[in-house]
């Protein structure tokens, strides 16, 4: 069937947010060959839905893009910048009340606001991912009272969830709901809101993730099985645990398996896989996406990769806040010595962030016009005007995408031969390559600079 929609499904952009189930029962949300969510159609028929759900799907070209949205949701929000988007206020630091920061990702800011956000009335019930014991799944979107323990939801989870049940039972239940959403879920979240006006009214705030890159099952089963947890078995995985006497980035995984056996505890640096700018596991939609800081979300909560910050293992948050609610919450912990927080630069937030922006925008500029030359559908994206991406950028931009889409065939491969070991050396062969490019090109850019230095002394 011809439409934006299905450009998006043909050439492989879909990341199984479940907007489009959401409005057209003729989409199901089911997953691949490879463990990623993606959405199907089950009718030949065409719908009126479809005209909606094309105007809600995030890589679709009759959605409205990061820019838009937040001109209709952030009217009143004057300040805006290129990479952030529009702002209020940007922080950097952590919570200091009870155990967030401990149990949480980070500084804990993100249970932390949602918990506030309940304790003072502003909505009736939240939404965030959680380790779903009951279902065959390993995470899923769950709802939480007032009366609810909010750290019971899981921390940073890198594993493919959709938003159909959710909006199901926001749609369904009365009640001010608040959720938390990657970049690409709060952009499906807010254009379904544009159009339907239940979910317009009851959806009071986003609380939006970070993000560099959605993973496929893959993901969670290859950590597990590095640390002695085999895919058939896994019954439980934590991404975010925090290790004493290590840096913040280093961050600590566990497995559970089905009979209760719980792993040792490993830094992801050193697993197969823990290099995020090796790309294993991600949705091809992820390399065209340009939106790192979630800017929709009424705020955005990220990891402080800063000098400053790093050393410290019980982590850090940066913050872009949008909404004047929220903003009165951080200023009120802050007085009241709940929160730990300090202003930061635009820059700062940039730096904390550095890897997701130059490859959301260098990158994304670079494979935008490779798919172009190579005659490829891709749903239009921002122009941020960068041009001439140097000739060994291209070279690591293009090694990474071949390494991205390698990783799942060769990870179902391993499965079928129950051999780990097949797959490791495979990927290491593929990630040594990119890494003596990567390193050459590093060189070869700081000879430059002290070349550069001298020359005009």
């Amino acid at each position: 069937m011809k439409g934006s929609i299905f450009n998006v499904l043909t050439n492989d952009y879909c990341i199984g947010c479940g907007g489009c189930a959401y409005i057209e029962p003729n989409f199901k949300i089911e997953f691949d060959d490879f463990g990623m969510y993606k959405a199907v159609f089950n009718n030949q028929k065409f719908s009126e839905l479809i005209k909606i759900a094309e105007k809600i799907c995030p890589f679709s070209d009759k959605s409205l893009n990061e820019d838009q949205i937040s001109d209709i949701i952030f009217e009143e929000v004057i300040n805006k910048d290129i990479n952030i988007g529009k702002y209020l206020a940007n922080y950097a630091g952590y919570v200091k009340e009870g155990d967030f920061r401990e149990k949480g990702s980070s500084g804990g800011f993100g249970k932390w606001i949602l918990n506030d956000l309940l304790k003072n009335d502003l909505v009736d019930y939240v939404l965030q991912v959680v380790n779903d014991e009951k279902s065959s799944e390993l995470f899923s979107y769950k709802v939480f009272s007032k009366d609810d323990d909010i750290l019971c939801g899981a921390r940073s989870v890198y594993y493919p969830v959709t938003l159909e049940d959710a909006l199901k039972f926001i749609k369904k239940n009365k009640g001010r709901y608040a959720i938390t959403a990657l970049p690409c879920f709060s952009k499906t979240l807010r254009n379904i809101a544009l159009h339907d006006n239940i979910i317009a009214n009851r959806l009071k705030y986003i609380i939006g993730i970070v993000c560099g890159h959605l993973k496929s099952k893959a993901f969670a089963e290859l950590f597990a099985w590095q640390l002695g947890v085999p895919p058939n078995e896994l019954k439980k995985i934590e991404f975010r645990d925090k290790i004493p006497g290590l840096k913040a980035n280093e961050k600590g995984v566990y497995a559970i398996n089905k009979n209760g056996y719980k792993t040792t505890i490993k830094s992801s640096k050193t697993l197969c896989g823990g290099n995020w700018g090796h790309g294993l596991f991600k949705y091809k939609g992820c390399e065209f996406c340009d939106d790192v800081m979630a800017e929709t979300a009424d705020v955005s909560v990220g990891d402080a990769w800063l000098e400053e910050y790093i050393n410290d293992p019980l982590g850090n948050n940066v913050l872009v806040v949008r909404n004047y609610d929220i903003l009165e919450l951080i200023k009120k912990g802050i007085e009241n010595e709940k929160l730990e927080f300090n202003d930061i630069s635009i820059d700062k937030i940039i730096q904390s962030q550095a890897g997701g922006f130059r490859n959301k925008r260098e990158g994304l500029s670079f494979r935008l016009d490779l798919a172009n030359k190579n005659k490829n559908w891709v749903a239009k994206k921002r122009d941020f005007n960068i041009k001439n991406v140097d000739k060994e950028r291209k070279r690591i931009y293009k090694k990474r995408m071949e390494i991205s889409k390698t990783s799942h065939k060769l990870f179902v491969k391993a499965k079928k031969k129950s051999n780990l070991n097949f797959f490791l050396s495979k990927m290491h062969r593929r990630t040594e390559t990119l890494a003596k490019t990567s390193l050459q090109y590093n060189i070869e850019n700081k000879l430059y600079k002290i070349y550069h230095k001298l020359k005009n002394m």
